[in-house]
């Protein structure tokens, strides 16, 4: 399975030639096999606005489909036109995605079974993209961000964090990226987890997804954020 997850990664990696005319129909038929963006469906505690706490890993989907398109159109990253919903109860599911994205309002709040599936996931050579959507307002506003360092922590003992500053690649694997994009929130800047010498996890509380969105962001700010997203999916797969 493991094999499985890496030869996946392979394929959202491949790179895609654009034919001279920029027929879109050739460029698709060049592209080859590819993957999809899929977002983890888990429960939250402590923020329940809405009083459902199936919900806080289910905020503003729609950045999702924004970022994909623009990775397809931006970018040569492997990557199909389609949005995907998988749920932690269900491994096997979470094993057909090479790469698991995930932002949450609250702290997520997974059961026994649950955190044996993520741990599985990460061992079969799984990755997660982690971004906070950010709870304005807070007595503390990166509290999804904490709880996913003490979660994988829990479900990888040893696992060891460190931020990931200017001078590392994942900085200028793709785009040369002079600034971190922070939006909002408590900004811890951007880290990565590594587990037995394999990088499993990059997380931030800077709320990228919302600069996806769209929303009351600068032009600037929501153009750093997709090419954000565009460093940490390709440094992911690569690593």
């Amino acid at each position: 399975m493991k094999r499985l997850i890496l030869f996946l990664a392979a394929l959202w990696l491949g790179s895609a030639a654009i034919c001279a005319d920029g027929s879109r129909q050739e460029f698709e038929s060049t592209r080859g096999s590819r993957v999809s963006w899929a977002r983890l469906k888990f429960k939250v505690k402590g923020y329940n606005p809405n009083g459902n706490p199936d919900l806080g890993w289910f905020y503003h989907p729609q950045g999702d489909i924004r970022v994909v398109e623009w990775l397809r159109a931006n970018t040569d990253v492997n990557i199909l036109q389609e949005w995907n919903i998988v749920d932690v109860k269900n491994l096997d599911h979470m094993c057909a995605f090479p790469m698991l994205f995930l932002s949450g309002k609250g702290a997520i709040d997974l059961a026994p079974a649950e955190k044996n599936n993520l741990r599985e996931y990460l061992l079969r050579g799984g990755v997660l993209f982690c971004d906070d959507c950010v709870a304005l307002h807070q007595p503390v506003e990166d509290v999804f961000f904490r709880s996913m360092v003490r979660l994988v922590k829990e479900v990888l003992p040893g696992v060891r964090f460190t931020q990931l500053k200017q001078d590392h690649p994942i900085w200028h694997c793709y785009y040369d990226m002079k600034t971190w994009t922070h939006l909002q929130g408590k900004n811890n800047g951007l880290w990565g987890a590594w587990y037995e010498g394999r990088l499993v996890m990059v997380i931030d509380s800077g709320d990228l997804h919302c600069g996806w969105t769209g929303f009351h962001f600068s032009n600037n700010q929501r153009i750093g954020a997709f090419q954000w997203a565009a460093n940490i999916c390709v440094y992911l797969m690569s690593h």
